[in-house]
């Protein structure tokens, strides 16, 4: 059956929008929209400090409108998770989705799980694996990842790659594989006025890092790419920084590149998200490791090609020649690649495959995705009795 009711587990508002809080709140907008009973099951008490970077854990921004969430979750007081299964019992929904991305919260949520199936047993559990790996060292990293994969009845892993190492941790279990759609945070603007409302240089070639940066990312990488470029490229970097900038930004000065740089080093809201996009003419992503991404599917969906690194499941998202280039997480590879955009007037060449691009992942997709693991879950376990 296709189940009516769902319950998700994970980051929502009132944490901050971040990629996986706006993936959450956008899957249960979509099932909502489909007439389908949806709650959300958050944290009242997500990260302690020493794990959180950032500046705030809490959203500035009003709640998703008309969305049924519940901040109940408290990651580190296990007497709460029995109060959270009670309270799943009591919502009973036919399908519970996890979302699955970091082990720090494989205990919480683990045994949130179990205590919920013993006390609704028909109840069929679907996990949503951003990641498998964390992407920096985490203590226990493998056990903990066991512990949330192993009660979940089947996976949804939003790439090729995450399902390669799903495949070692639950290997006869049910999944289905579904890219990250783009997020929905609002309509694009002209170039022109992107550029004027954000006061960038009106004519310069403008390159785009978007997103939290992280050691993962490789931010110095496209630093040392960009003298490299026969071209003088006006880059943003914007996104709230989690490790220390000023290396990065004396690295800048020495590298000459400093008064063509913009850091805007703080967490972009969802409306602003769009200006950034429209204003830039190329998005890079010179990621070390990735699982995905949901900063790729959202360049392209504002129909603006993309440089990623061939690692994780970026390059699942770009047609190489058409969307975009994949090159490997080097300096001098990221410079071809720029070299290449800005010198051979690839823009005209990619402008058709982008327009079909922005409309070739959607929300749902996922949902239809989920819906047909879904029954079949439903449909092995009435086999199974």
């Amino acid at each position: 059956m296709v189940p009516r009711s769902i319950a998700l587990l994970g980051p929502a508002h009132p944490l901050r929008g971040g990629g996986i809080a706006t993936y959450t709140e956008t899957l249960a907008a979509t099932y909502q929209k489909a007439g389908r009973r949806v709650a959300v099951f958050t944290f009242r008490y997500q990260y302690p400090k020493w794990l959180f970077p950032g500046t705030t854990q809490l959203s500035s921004e009003a709640p998703p409108a008309g969305l049924e969430i519940y901040p109940i979750i408290h990651s580190l007081l296990p007497s709460n998770w029995l109060r959270v299964a009670q309270h799943l019992q009591t919502w009973a929904p036919d399908l519970l989705l996890v979302n699955v991305w970091l082990p720090f919260f494989a205990p919480c949520l683990g045994t949130i799980v179990r205590a919920v199936q013993r006390r609704r047993p028909q109840l069929c559990s679907i996990g949503i694996v951003h990641n498998i790996s964390p992407h920096e060292r985490f203590p226990a990293a493998v056990a903990l990842t066991r512990y949330i994969l192993r009660p979940l009845d089947g996976f949804l892993a939003l790439s090729e790659a995450v399902a390669h190492e799903l495949r070692h941790f639950a290997p006869t279990k049910p999944f289905r594989i579904a890219l990250h759609p783009p997020f929905e945070y609002g309509t694009a603007v002209p170039r022109e006025e992107a550029r004027r409302r954000l006061g960038l240089p009106a004519e310069a070639p403008i390159v785009l890092f978007f997103g939290l940066v992280r050691p993962y990312k490789g931010v110095d990488l496209l630093l040392e790419a960009l003298p490299r470029v026969p071209v003088p490229l006006f880059t943003v970097i914007a996104g709230e920084w989690y490790i220390d900038p000023s290396p990065f930004l004396q690295r800048a000065r020495e590298l000459g590149i400093a008064e063509r740089l913009r850091v805007d080093n703080r967490f972009i809201l969802r409306n602003e998200a769009p200006l950034y996009f429209c204003a830039a003419d190329v998005v890079v992503q010179p990621y070390r490791s990735a699982t995905q991404s949901g900063v790729t599917p959202l360049a392209l969906s504002y129909e603006r090609p993309v440089i990623v690194t061939n690692v994780g499941g970026l390059a699942e998202y770009v047609e190489a020649g058409k969307t975009g280039y994949v090159v490997e997480p080097t300096p001098s590879a990221i410079a071809d690649a720029l070299t290449d955009f800005f010198t051979q007037n690839r823009w005209a060449t990619f402008a058709a495959h982008l327009r079909e691009a922005a409309h070739r992942w959607s929300w749902r997709g996922t949902v239809e995705t989920l819906d047909a693991l879904a029954v079949e879950l439903f449909q092995n376990r009435q086999g199974a009795e």
